[in-house]
């Protein structure tokens, strides 16, 4: 079984990021999923955010088979998921994302290559 670590990472960032400890009329400054995903992946390494993608990934495909383990693995960390914060299930509010995920993982790989090909003595 996959440990999940690079989703529970991000859970617990877009959980900071809708400042979801706070009361609802305490909640000043909310970022949005989208700036949530950016801050995310300003972070992370190449495989890092490639790992959060399978996880993702992973997730949608257990949970749309009837197979909510990982939902249990979440747990184990306070990491529980109020689908009226976001309109929507949790997987579908991963399924949503994971385009944005896509484009920042292309753009660390093309970072990746550029880094690469600079150590080597390219231009």
């Amino acid at each position: 079984m996959r440990g999940y670590m690079e989703l529970i990472h991000f859970m617990k960032h877009l959980a900071d990021g809708v400042l979801d400890y706070l009361p609802e009329d305490q909640r000043v400054g909310q970022l949005t999923v989208d700036q949530v995903i950016e801050e995310w992946m300003q972070g992370k390494s190449y495989f890092a955010a490639r790992s959060l993608r399978n996880d993702l990934i992973s997730y949608i495909k257990l949970y749309k088979s009837g197979d909510y383990s990982v939902d249990e693995i979440l747990s184990w960390y306070d990491l529980s998921f109020i689908p009226e914060r976001f309109g929507c299930e949790e997987w579908e509010l991963f399924t949503s994302i994971l385009c944005s995920i896509d484009v920042h993982i292309e753009r660390k790989r093309k970072d990746l290559l550029i880094k690469g090909f600079g150590w080597l003595g390219f231009r």
